[in-house]
């Protein structure tokens, strides 16, 4: 834990260092591919897209460019001041023990990404940001979860690396975690998901390049 303490302070620090601001930012809804039918009840149909369409609302809102989305995006749409954000739900099975362990938001950085420090300040600054609306990052992971390395959400986890044509930083947000039918309806609330997409978009407008 003092090593990826070590490697978030310094990279945060480098971060601190940047003063542009994101250009504009890329909403992949896309990375769980199709709903698996044995997920049942708890699979709220797209609801990645649901959060993307409020964060797309909550960044032209601050003047934030939103690309257009697409499952094949022109690689000359991504400069170094391009900020791809990938949006996805953990689905836990019902019936799992313990549910109320399995509640809260993740973000991911991976140290093989060549943005490494930018993408580390971009998320701590997303996680800062759902904490202060009262989102919890889910912290009680178990088994061979990937190192937290920051009390907002941040963990290391090098599996989760942006498509070879971003060449700005990235954000890997795991919005929540359907593991019963009160979590679900709460993160599918309209109030909830435009809270989210709000705190979402303070945090990228907060990030600096």
């Amino acid at each position: 834990m003092k090593l990826a303490s070590a490697i978030f302070l310094t990279a945060l620090l480098a971060a601190a260092n940047a003063s542009a601001r994101v250009d504009a930012v890329y909403i992949d809804k896309g990375l769980l591919g199709p709903r698996l039918p044995e997920a049942g009840p708890l699979a709220e149909p797209f609801l990645e897209h649901k959060l993307a369409a409020h964060l797309t609302e909550a960044l032209r809102a601050r003047r934030v460019k939103v690309l257009e989305s697409s499952n094949d995006p022109a690689p000359n749409l991504f400069g170094l001041g391009t900020l791809y954000v990938s949006l996805s739900y953990t689905r836990i099975p019902e019936g799992t023990a313990k549910p109320e362990r399995y509640r809260g938001y993740s973000l991911y950085v991976s140290q093989r990404d060549p943005a490494f420090e930018r993408s580390l300040g971009c998320s701590w600054q997303v996680g800062h940001a759902l904490s202060k609306v009262g989102e919890k990052p889910w912290s009680n992971r178990t088994g061979n979860a990937p190192p937290l390395l920051d009390p907002a959400g941040v963990r290391g986890n090098d599996s989760m690396t942006a498509p070879k044509f971003v060449k700005g930083p990235s954000v890997f947000l795991e919005a929540g975690v359907m593991v019963s039918e009160e979590e679900v309806a709460r993160l599918a609330d309209p109030a909830t998901l435009q809270k989210m997409a709000d705190a979402i978009a303070e945090g990228i407008d907060n990030c600096a390049l």
